[in-house]
């Protein structure tokens, strides 16, 4: 699959092309010298053999879709399989429900490298290169308990809980929607599996890659919220440098004696306050970059304080707004920034955050920009939607 996606990057991304719509554009051509290169020269037969069988295997995948609605279904990863003896020419052709994520694979991980992930030997070191190719760049995540504090989580580090990281890592267990039967049982249950089986080999592996030229990226982690030395471990943070960014000091992970890894830097002076409207949009550190990680950044922050239906309701107008103006998706997060730095903001409740959000940050400050977004129903409507969809689990 690492190898169909670099061939997805050659035919469509660099390109600038969008999902295909013809059945024959999802057919992709390989020979033995490919299939070489993919499972070694000496293991074409086992290579082809795997080739073959892709299809026959179901994946189950989990997403949410325009309406805020779960869809639990089952896909393959290739749903087509011919080889031409006279050519010695291997046809696949990749599921159409898949295409969608090997195009995003190449436009959301700008660090991505097709090659790099092959040469990994373990399933779980191609996901934590996923990972870190992902939030490899400028990335910087947010925390409004540590804004409140002056802080602020340096770009390239990932705060994660382990029940995220479990899904995201398929460790938990997985049954069937319909049957309830067990289809995948639970692994690794123990924190210290986890660090044993995947976390110490993948970033070892990453580690000897970057040192070796064959990677631009490696990743260290240490623990949080852990009460005593056999305390449970609740999350962890992953940092992750490249070429670029490398670590200060020597290529190496945390060893006892080092400098304590340190999460955070402090925010900005206030000062910064004073520019006008475009002078903040063009320094905010978001700016610049793709849409499709603006809008991915927008989606996050609304749903921090809005019901599903109210972010979809947002969705649909700023992306109206952003056919005619580049800089919207900057805009919004620009003002979503700005209010979530106010005392009174970071102090209030739920329901206070979120009315601010929808009558003040959409509807009033954006019009510094020259747009806005009207309330998607009166007061008392949104109050009653609100209460059930927290009812439900927002």
């Amino acid at each position: 699959m690492y190898f169909l996606t670099g061939e997805v990057k050659h035919k469509y991304v660099e390109k600038g092309l969008l999902m295909p719509n013809n059945w024959d554009d999802l057919y992709f051509y390989l020979t033995d010298n490919d299939l070489g290169l993919i499972g070694g020269s000496k293991n074409v037969p086992r290579t082809y053999e795997v080739l073959s069988t892709m299809g026959e295997k179901f994946i189950t995948v989990k997403y949410m879709d325009e309406n805020g609605k779960e869809i639990i279904g089952k896909v393959h990863w290739v749903d087509a399989f011919f080889y031409d003896k006279e050519t010695g020419q291997y046809a696949v052709r990749v599921s159409p429900e898949i295409m969608p994520y090997l195009i995003k694979l190449h436009k959301n991980f700008t660090n991505f490298d097709s090659g790099a992930a092959m040469k990994l030997r373990s399933k779980y070191s191609q996901k934590m290169y996923e990972l870190c190719c992902r939030f490899g760049g400028d990335y910087r995540h947010f925390d409004l308990k540590q804004q409140a504090q002056g802080l602020m989580y340096k770009k390239r580090v990932i705060p994660i809980t382990i029940s995220d990281f479990r899904a995201l890592f398929n460790l938990d267990e997985i049954r069937d929607p319909k049957t309830g039967k067990v289809l995948q049982p639970s692994i690794y249950e123990n924190f210290k599996d986890v660090r044993r089986y995947i976390l110490n080999p993948a970033m070892d592996e990453l580690l000897t890659m970057f040192r070796y030229k064959a990677s631009d990226l490696w990743f260290e982690y240490d623990t949080r919220d852990q009460k005593g030395k056999n305390g449970k471990v609740k999350s962890i943070v992953i940092y992750i440098y490249t070429r670029d960014n490398p670590k200060k000091g020597e290529q190496r992970p945390w060893q006892k004696g080092d400098e304590v890894l340190w999460p955070f830097e402090c925010v900005p002076d206030a000062e910064a306050d004073k520019r006008t409207p475009a002078q903040k949009l063009h320094a905010n550190e978001f700016y610049g970059n793709s849409h499709e990680y603006q809008e991915a950044v927008v989606q996050a922050l609304l749903k921090r304080y809005l019901n599903k239906k109210e972010v979809a309701y947002y969705l649909t107008h700023i992306r109206r707004e952003a056919k005619r103006y580049p800089d919207t998706w900057a805009q919004v997060i620009l003002v979503i920034q700005e209010k979530e730095k106010q005392p009174k903001f970071i102090k209030g409740t739920k329901h206070y955050k979120r009315n601010a959000i929808i009558d003040y940050v959409l509807k009033e400050n954006l019009k510094e920009f020259g747009w806005s977004i009207e309330p998607p129903s009166t007061r008392k409507e949104r109050v009653r939607t609100a209460d059930l969809f927290e009812t439900v689990g927002q």
